[in-house]
């Protein structure tokens, strides 16, 4: 079931973001001359975009072919899970620690917001338990934070039922995460401009206030970086950073939903530092507890 909520998940992102990226370019086209150039740069994003969602569009297929089986399935959930795990947790947790987002489409009024939690429930020594929620789903980790390491990894799905997956090798993590990275490795290679490194997420130079609660939240800002290339104008720029735009901050504990990882897959830089998630395009911070223990 946890995998059937994923698939939806990443569907329904890869369609939002597309949506929003084809219909602010339209208008920036438009308006200035130098098409071709745009319209490749903007395939270009476009096919950037695919790429972070295409792990939920990769799973749709499998899930709907014979031919995989579920031990097969559960086995690739487990090398995502272990593949994304080092970049999701802080190293400072304390018992108490507590985050808790609203996902939805925060662009638009007409989605149904979903409610997801994450909570250190226990820390002894430098091992930490962490109690993740969502959609009736509960998974729990055990962590050795000196070393970031998952010594433990269990849950219950949405009918009480207990998961505890076998962990996976590294080398057939590595192996899993390669071939389902291969088809998009193939698209974006035959796809991408030559002119346009690989885009990353970088710094914005101006902070952004964000109010929770009663309190106001002092955040980093970091965006998908823009070639200074000809043809690309400060609208097309603007654009894109905006509904690319991540919000963080050292207030909030670290604490990174697993499925927002499917996302963000090939940005790691977003979350090198103990910063934790405040808004995305889908995830949004309703409330937060930071232990000063």
């Amino acid at each position: 079931m946890l995998l059937e909520i994923l698939k939806r998940y990443f569907s329904i992102t890869g369609i939002f973001i597309l949506t929003v990226l084809e219909f602010t370019t339209i208008l920036v086209l438009k308006k200035n001359k130098e098409f071709s150039m745009l319209r490749r740069f903007v395939n270009f994003v476009l096919i950037l975009l695919v790429a972070t969602v295409y792990y939920g569009h990769l799973w749709g297929a499998d899930f709907e072919n014979d031919a995989l089986d579920e031990a097969e399935a559960k086995r690739d959930m487990m090398a995502y899970v272990q593949s994304t795990f080092p970049h999701r947790f802080g190293n400072n947790l304390h018992t108490g620690d507590y985050v808790q987002y609203d996902v939805s489409n925060h662009h638009s009024g007409d989605s149904e917001p979903e409610l997801y939690s994450l909570e250190v429930t226990d820390r002894q020594d430098d091992v930490v338990t962490i109690k993740e929620e969502f959609e009736g789903n509960i998974l729990f980790y055990m962590i050795d934070l000196s070393s970031n390491t998952l010594l433990e990894y269990w849950g219950y799905d949405e009918d009480g039922r207990e998961h505890r997956p076998v962990f996976l090798s590294e080398p057939e993590v590595e192996s899993r995460m390669n071939s389902m990275l291969m088809s998009d490795s193939k698209t974006k290679t035959q796809s991408m401009p030559d002119d346009f490194a690989k885009p990353r997420f970088i710094s914005q130079s101006q902070s952004e206030t964000f109010r929770i609660g009663r309190s106001n939240l002092n955040c980093e800002v970091k965006a998908l970086e823009v070639p200074n290339v000809e043809g690309i104008t400060s609208e097309l720029r603007a654009a894109v950073q905006e509904f690319s735009k991540v919000l963080i901050s050292d207030s909030v504990p670290k604490m990174l939903p697993a499925k927002l990882m499917a996302v963000y897959m090939d940005n790691p830089e977003l979350f090198e530092a103990n910063y934790g998630l405040v808004k995305e395009s889908k995830h949004q911070l309703l409330n937060y507890n930071k232990s000063n223990k």
